[in-house]
């Protein structure tokens, strides 16, 4: 799940590189989004301002990124990319990097303006954006670093919407995707026949076509099991004590 495009990304997969942590970040991350956003057939004009709005994200993980603690060489950022179904079909776009406290505002400048656009043309061409903690895909230990994502339009006819997943796959799906993340836990079924995955401190039950947890003391996170990426990622943001977690 770490490569690919349509297939991949259709069935609740992600694709997720290491960029370079030199000034040719940027320009690999437009490549790799425009070579996946063409294999999915989205159209010249949401691919241009994938490639805009990936440039401008990687430029600033490149620029504020961080450094590893303890002196060791800094870690490469990673570009990762996946849909969502909810709540309307997505192409999430997230640039992962270790400076997990320094989150990204908008500078207030224009797209026709020379100088200071920053992060503020995130606004002006995907249909939402924002940053938060998280952790490392590729990496071979736990990091904690943030991601700065944004979404693009997916086609109303994407192939997700109709995909039907076992509970039982999807329970084991995520797990392993959170234990790649360097979270600990286990599936199993309750008396009802449910699965549920056992975490530290949470529990998700995946039951008919949804992932559901308890996001807050008094609300419930409900999730499609085709959304798997963007569950994982919540859960992510959850177990490490964001606030902004789905």
């Amino acid at each position: 799940m770490k490569n690919g495009g349509l297939p991949v990304l259709a069935k609740g997969g992600v694709c997720a590189w290491p960029l370079p942590y030199d000034e040719t970040g940027p320009h690999a991350a437009r490549s790799l989004l425009h070579r996946t956003m063409a294999g999915l057939g989205l159209g010249r004009d949401v691919i241009e301002d994938g490639r805009l709005a990936v440039s401008e994200v990687a430029t600033n993980a490149l620029r504020y990124g961080g450094n590893a603690p303890g002196g060791r060489p800094p870690t490469c950022p990673e570009l990762w990319v996946w849909a969502r179904t909810v709540p309307a079909p997505q192409l999430i776009v997230s640039v992962f990097d270790r400076a997990r406290t320094s989150l990204p505002r908008a500078s207030g400048a224009g797209l026709l303006d020379e100088h200071g656009k920053g992060l503020g043309l995130l606004g002006e061409v995907a249909v939402e954006w924002g940053a938060g903690p998280s952790r490392a895909r590729l990496a071979p230990e736990p990091l904690h670093g943030k991601t700065v994502w944004f979404a693009l339009p997916l086609p109303v006819s994407w192939p997700g919407l109709g995909l039907k997943v076992h509970p039982g796959t999807a329970a084991q799906c995520l797990l392993r995707a959170l234990q790649g993340r360097g979270f600990p836990g286990r599936r199993s079924c309750d008396q009802r026949g449910i699965s549920v995955l056992e975490l530290p401190g949470l529990n998700i039950w995946a039951h008919s076509r949804h992932f559901t947890w308890r996001a807050a003391p008094a609300r419930y996170a409900r999730q499609p099991f085709i959304d798997l990426q963007e569950t994982a990622e919540c859960v992510v943001r959850q177990l490490d004590g964001s606030s902004s977690a789905c």
